[in-house]
């Protein structure tokens, strides 16, 4: 069955609640002080079937003391039924409600023209065209204007027919997919425990659903639902609806609270916004202003921080951050309506375009930039702003909720996947892998007898370390790069190459020399470029560099003569035997100095298990 939801607007006085009774049966003004007032300060609820469809009115307090009221009814309409007495004319008050309806993204709607029967009939028609007039720069200039009277009945079978209409034509509200419900109003009930009511912006909600309440992160269970006196298993987005909850207590569920699906969205201190002042107003909205922000059930008092300009000026627009002094609870594309603080006027609206914001400065036009793409709905412009912001990367999740698209999006081929989560630009992916390329072979060209080069090289702080890792991952993959442990190189660099033939026959002068030395310490060399070489074949792995860390020395051996006292050792003390460091030295045949770091060595690399003063080897060689 269709549903609409029609929020009933209009000056205190003109008769919404009696209008309301007289269509659906229904006295919306429940509360004692509201009857003795004779004024609604609550939204009231009815609903009515039509032939098209179920429609739920939202009576919308007239007073202008209870604006917050109001707009927590209209934000979960789908329309607005105007009420305007004929006898009294547009009030301040109905103009005050129309400007926040658009605000709010309201576009359809009905005017009903009340209490005809209290003006002389000869002048009827003209008070039609004057409210026309008036009407005719709000977006419900061109809305059916019917006349009635709710005392009398007349006009009410064509006020219904026209609210029927509403039903066959289609919402351009934009609802979050995921279910979410503003809350307006909480209370208990003996044997129930708590419920909470509202109008369901978003998804269905059934009984026995998990759910949680924002941005408090109180864990729920539906109990039960009840919506237009009936108990249900399922409400629809756009409905009324109460709601018995299972794990809080009304005193954890204020007003302005909001029950959505786990994992749908998270608390805020900033969003970030487009504003549009509304062009009645007669001063800017300035930088860093203060301002109420009424948006869903929710009234908090937020600073304005504009992006790229110090001021907006009546009927303009601009971007803006929201910083809210507690955390906030919102979704992409809600609207909310912005008021001073003294005096309390509408000065215009925003739509929420990044619910999950972080501080960001007026000037950053990156910001800028992807809140641009944000407002056009495009995903590969708000992937690319957001791998712009992100050094590189943006999250398939972000991009699915800034563009409104909770299953997900398509992406161009210009996007690349990089893991299960993010993409990345695919030129860009390209640009890391040239700036990495000529990063080590310029590092290669200085320092030609290194084997690798310190990964520090090819890191850049402007690079997100998912496209670094990606990247080198891609190099590898198609055999250009090498890595080993926290060093890379180019798979193309070859030392050796380099050398001349004298330069060759001296890197193996030094090696032959550490090779005869077996385990005798030999002094290094002094002139550069022999320890360059000397660094090669450490590199290379044919000398090593043993510490001794007691003499504060560096003692470096041929590969092989580490590889004989192995074998030596084995020979002399086989697994499980186990041997001290003495016993060791003797059967080598050397001396303190030597033996210590080279049995610290064979405990490196797991050859020998040492435990206290005595040794034995694990493996065989």
């Amino acid at each position: 069955m269709k549903t609409c939801c029609v929020v009933v607007i209009g000056h205190v006085d003109h008769g919404k609640t009696t209008l309301v009774h007289a269509i659906t049966g229904i006295a919306t003004d429940r509360l004692p002080e509201e009857k003795a007032r004779g004024l609604s300060i609550l939204p009231g609820y009815a609903h009515r079937l039509y032939d098209g469809g179920m429609v739920d009115f939202i009576d919308a307090p007239g007073h202008e003391d209870f604006i917050p009221a109001m707009v927590g009814g209209a934000s979960g309409a789908d329309a607005a039924l105007i009420v305007v007495s004929a006898s009294e004319g547009i009030g301040a008050q109905t103009f005050e409600h129309l400007e926040i309806a658009a605000l709010l993204g309201l576009q359809r709607g009905v005017i009903a023209v009340t209490k005809m029967d209290l003006i002389d009939p000869s002048i009827g028609s003209a008070r039609l065209d004057e409210l026309r007039a008036a009407l005719s720069q709000t977006p419900f200039g061109s809305a059916p204007m019917i006349q009635c009277s709710a005392l009398s009945g007349d006009g009410l079978d064509d006020l219904n027919a026209a609210i029927d209409a509403l039903l066959v034509e289609p919402s351009g509200e934009q609802r979050p997919q995921e279910m979410m419900l503003p809350i307006d109003r909480v209370f208990s009930l003996k044997g129930q425990g708590t419920i909470v009511t509202g109008t369901l912006l978003g998804g269905n909600i059934t009984t026995g659903a998990e759910a949680v309440i924002q941005p408090f992160g109180h864990s729920v269970t539906v109990r039960g639902l009840h919506s237009r006196g009936d108990v249900r298993k399922t409400a629809h987005v756009a409905e009324r609806v109460a709601v018995n909850l299972r794990g809080v207590s009304i005193s954890e569920v204020p007003r302005g609270a909001v029950l959505c699906a786990n994992g749908f969205g998270a608390p805020t201190e900033c969003f970030d916004v487009e504003v549009e002042l509304l062009s009645s107003v007669d001063q800017p909205l300035k930088h860093m202003q203060e301002m109420r922000v009424l948006f869903g059930t929710s009234s908090e008092v937020a600073q304005v921080r504009l992006f790229g300009a110090g001021r907006i000026e009546p009927g303009q627009k601009g971007f803006a951050q929201l910083r809210f002094k507690q955390p906030v609870f919102g979704y992409s594309g809600q609207r909310a309506v912005l008021r001073q603080l003294s005096p309390s006027d509408t000065i215009g609206g925003a739509q929420i375009l990044d619910p999950q914001a972080t501080p960001a400065r007026g000037g950053d036009k990156m910001r800028t930039g992807l809140l641009q793409a944000v407002t056009d709905r495009n995903p590969e412009r708000i992937a690319t702003a957001l791998t712009h912001a992100g050094r590189g990367v943006a999250s398939l999740q972000d991009i699915a909720r800034l563009s409104r698209r909770p299953e997900g999006v398509d992406l161009g081929s210009e996007f690349v996947t990089i893991d299960q989560t993010h993409t990345a630009l695919n030129p860009h992916l390209e640009t890391n892998k040239e700036r990495i390329v000529a990063a080590l072979t310029s590092y290669h060209k200085m320092y030609p007898l290194k084997l690798l080069a310190p990964h520090a090289v090819i890191q850049s702080a402007g690079v997100s370390p998912l496209v670094q890792a990606h990247v080198e991952a891609q190099l590898c993959e198609n055999g250009i790069l090498r890595v080993s442990g926290n060093k890379v190189a180019l798979i193309s660099h070859d030392p050796e190459a380099t050398l001349s033939s004298g330069q060759r026959q001296q890197l193996a002068s030094i090696e032959e020399t550490y090779r005869q030395s077996a385990l005798a310490s030999t002094q290094p060399p002094t002139d550069q470029f022999s320890s360059d070489l000397m660094g090669f074949l450490a590199d290379t792995g044919r000398l090593i560099a043993l510490p001794n860390v007691a003499l504060k020395q560096t003692i470096v051996f041929h590969a092989e003569a580490l590889c004989n006292a192995e074998r030596n050792l084995r020979a002399a003390f086989p697994a499980p035997t186990g041997f001290t460091t003495s016993q060791a030295r003797a059967a080598l045949g050397t001396s303190r100095k030597i033996i210590v770091p080279v049995l610290e060595y064979f405990d490196s690399t797991g050859a020998t298990l040492r435990v206290d003063d005595r040794r034995q080897f694990v493996d065989a060689i």
